[in-house]
Order: structure tokens, then C-alpha cells, then sequence
């Protein structure tokens, strides 16, 4: 799971790619053939009008891309296919928020959580 709100201070392009520095936790457990699941900040969301996080799309990573900006190490990772998610989702209708750590823009979901988190993702799209 990834934070992608609507205005990005990274220069993510919906639909295309997902830039992030290395450095953040977890920024270097990202590969190439994972899936990432997007959500938005509470703060984003509540701008919208929603008391929640919400979850906004799906996308395949096809490649990640390294490279120095203002001597930071960034990645760029560009997807296979995405999908936005017609109607935006909380985490309660997806069974709980599935993060380990909530201060973590980047969040591995673990093995057990996956089937059931594609299962409500499945139901509710």
C-alpha cells in the first residue's frame, strides 16, 4: 500500500507512474511485478468531504527506475496497468485498514491479509 494524494510534492502522474526517495521506510522493498494498492491521507480525503482514508486505485509495476534528484536517491516506478477505482474505498469496507505502521507512507501488506484484502477489493469493484 502507497499514500497518493491528489497533489503529490513527488510528481506521481496517476495512471503512469509512482515516484518515492529510496530512503522513506520501505522504499526499498518496492519491485518490479508487485502490485500497489493506493490510498489517500485523512487530510486529503477530508478536503473531499469523507471522515476517512480512501483507497483510490490498483497498479502492476512493469519497472522501477533509480535515479539522484537533489542528490536524494529516487525511484520511479512505472506501472503495466492501472486500474482507478470508479467509487473510492475505506478501510473499513475492505476489512480494516491493513497497514503495520500507520505513520509509513509505504506499507507491505502481509501474507495472511492479502486474500482476504483482494477477496473485499473484488466484492465491493
Amino acid at each position: 500500500m502507497v499514500l497518493q494524494d491528489p497533489v503529490s510534492k513527488y510528481n506521481d502522474v496517476e495512471g503512469k507512474y509512482y515516484n518515492y526517495p529510496t530512503s522513506i521506510p520501505n522504499g526499498k522493498q518496492i519491485r518490479e511485478g508487485d502490485f500497489l494498492l493506493f490510498f489517500m491521507s485523512s487530510k486529503a480525503s477530508k478536503k473531499l468531504g469523507h471522515n476517512y482514508n480512501l483507497l483510490t486505485g490498483l497498479a502492476k509495476i512493469d519497472n522501477i527506475t533509480l535515479y539522484s534528484h537533489f542528490n536524494k536517491q529516487m525511484a520511479m516506478a512505472s506501472y503495466s496497468w492501472f486500474r482507478k477505482f470508479e467509487f473510492s474505498l475505506s478501510f473499513e469496507e475492505i476489512g480494516g485498514d491493513p497497514r503495520l505502521n500507520l505513520q509509513h507512507s509505504m506499507n507491505k501488506i502481509e501474507n495472511d491479509k492479502k486474500f482476504e484484502l483482494m477477496a473485499n477489493l473484488i466484492i465491493h469493484l
